[in-house]
């Protein structure tokens, strides 16, 4: 199973994230705009990782911190790919998030599992394949966090769907 950890966000938070693609999207030559339910914050990305391992996996965000947690998000970025870029979506610097993404990542490797381990970059990505001559100005906004999930990434009937595992939904204490 290709799985990977992942930070949601709230219905407000996503409408105005669906509001910058809109504003993106007729500026591009060519894109692959991230279907709404699959935005997300990507925490640690596992892999193809042996379904066994679940309940253990599960074990590990049950353990993270489920306070509630406040976003700004300040700037649009790219990744550059043979393809087309990657556009995304990026925020201040978070302490909490930094804080989970670390807790998660010392607890897989004090777990022995195997994964990915790149420098972490708190984005969310907006378009794959794109081509833009120039990236908008982005007015900085406030979000919320809704969830901590241990996602699933797979295909249904050709589309890419990112499906909950299990999730560690914040609440306020």
């Amino acid at each position: 199973m290709r799985i990977f950890y992942a930070l949601t966000f709230d219905e407000k938070t996503l409408d105005t994230i669906c509001a910058i693609q809109d504003s993106i999207e007729v500026l591009l030559d060519k894109g692959r705009r991230t279907a709404r339910p699959n935005l997300h914050l990507t925490l640690s990305f596992l892999g193809e990782q042996d379904p066994l391992l679940l309940p253990l996996f599960k074990e590990v965000l049950d353990r993270l911190p489920g306070n509630p947690i406040c976003l700004q998000f300040t700037h649009l970025g790219h990744f550059d790919k043979a393809g087309g870029s990657i556009i995304w979506l990026g925020m201040k610097h978070n302490t909490d998030i930094q804080a989970i993404q670390e807790m998660l990542v010392k607890d897989l490797r004090r777990n022995g599992i195997s994964f990915s381990d790149t420098p972490f970059n708190a984005h969310v990505t907006l378009f794959r394949n794109a081509r833009i001559a120039e990236l908008p100005f982005l007015s900085a906004f406030r979000g919320k966090a809704q969830a901590l999930h241990l996602m699933h990434s797979h295909q249904v009937h050709s589309v890419l769907t990112y499906t909950p595992l299990a999730s560690n939904f914040l609440s306020e204490n």
